[in-house]
């Protein structure tokens, strides 16, 4: 099965119809990726790793973004010159047809009215024109940003879904010991060994569990809608979500603020915009305060790969307890096991054991999914998207 987009193509609809039968119009002209790789982009399967390629070619709002860049190109041109140039010929437009009415023109007031707010315009444009900073390159620094960040909410959503479907589990397995600990309250109350009190908070117990079950449940759907209309398909498909990789800690060893943060400041698209306007700006105030923004920039983004490692340690000592926890629980299991086997435990006992360890492996692959993310926080940063506000 084929993904259903909801896109268009940025004008290429009409020249890609042939090599997208079944509607799934991209961003990038066919020759643009090989056969291979729009295969892989247009079936029903949704991987981690090509979301930012989904995002560069279905995403509608990057679509969106790019054909403003189109138009902004056209209609301003590229340069900053170019773009302060547009505001003065527009300027220059209005008030070539700025015309005063007689005194006595019956709608005098209304149009001198007219006339006042047209002159207004055209000052406001010359203003523009003078103070502006603003090229092509600004604006398609401005969108790629935007279309990065679009790419990690994409993955931070996927990675939910994961976590996702890990919490219905944990939910399921909390209603099982709901339910027995509601079997074994009925029982005790039939032999005078509990109250009806004790049956009742059972019952009430067993319901909030169902009740997070399908919360659980109706949070997932209402994810993954969310995530695959981001990456190009209708929100009632079913595309088919594989896995999000495991964390691979060895990730962990190359990572170094220090060493990272000429890289960081390279690819900082916020700075790189700052840096442009700075070498378009001609005012020495303006000059100045770009200045004192840009070396504000750079203690953020030193300071972002900072805490962005810390939260990857974090996240390793979480996993690292996770971990030990589960073989704990399960060294645990191993020994009631043997008592079982010897009659010295009972089967409530193992089932309930059971259930201990599968809500600790549980919760170790949560922790698993929590240190991914943090190491792609962080990649992130070095790649462009260290916050400087």
């Amino acid at each position: 099965m084929k993904k259903t987009r909801q896109v268009m193509s940025l004008g290429l609809a009409v020249c890609l119809a042939g090599a997208a039968p079944f509607g799934a119009f991209a961003a990038s002209p066919e020759f643009a990726r090989t056969a291979e790789e729009w295969e892989r982009l247009r079936d029903n399967v949704l991987e981690y790793g090509e979301i930012e390629d989904l995002i560069a070619e279905y995403n509608a709002t990057v679509q969106t973004n790019q054909m403003s860049l189109n138009e902004f190109k056209r209609e301003y041109g590229n340069t900053k010159d170019d773009v302060s140039q547009k505001y003065r010929d527009m300027a220059e437009e209005i008030y070539s047809n700025l015309s005063y009415p007689d005194s006595d023109d019956p709608t005098y007031g209304m149009a001198v009215a007219s006339v006042l707010m047209a002159e207004i315009q055209a000052d406001n444009l010359v203003k523009q024109a003078d103070d502006n900073l603003e090229d092509s390159e600004i604006i398609y620094l401005n969108y790629k940003q935007a279309e990065k960040t679009l790419v990690t909410v994409a993955q931070t959503n996927m990675i939910g879904y994961q976590k996702g479907l890990l919490e219905i589990q944990t939910a399921e397995i909390a209603r099982e010991q709901a339910r027995t600990a509601l079997n074994s309250a009925q029982t005790k109350a039939a032999v005078g060994m509990a109250t009806q009190v004790d049956v009742l908070n059972a019952q009430e117990a067993l319901m909030t569990a169902e009740r997070n079950v399908e919360s659980a449940r109706a949070g997932l759907e209402n994810l993954r809608q969310k995530l695959q209309v981001m990456l190009g398909w209708q929100y009632n498909a079913a595309p088919k979500i594989q896995p999000v990789p495991s964390a691979d800690v060895n990730r962990i060893s190359i990572m170094n603020p220090q060493t990272d943060l000429e890289k960081a400041l390279e690819n900082n698209y916020a700075l790189q915009v700052n840096k442009k306007k700075l070498a378009n700006a001609t005012d020495s105030a303006t000059r100045e305060s770009l200045n004192k923004t840009i070396a504000d920039n750079e203690q953020k983004i030193a300071s972002a790969l900072v805490s962005g490692y810390q939260n990857v340690l974090t996240a390793k000592l979480s996993y690292d307890q996770a971990a030990a926890e589960l073989q704990l629980e399960q060294r645990n299991l191993q020994s009631l096991e043997t008592q079982f086997n010897q009659g010295n435990a009972s089967k409530n006992q193992m089932e309930s054991q059971q259930q201990t360890v599968r809500m600790k492996e549980l919760a170790l692959q949560a922790a698993d999914l929590n240190l991914f993310q943090t190491m792609e926080t962080y990649d992130w940063s070095v790649n462009g998207l260290a916050s400087v506000s």
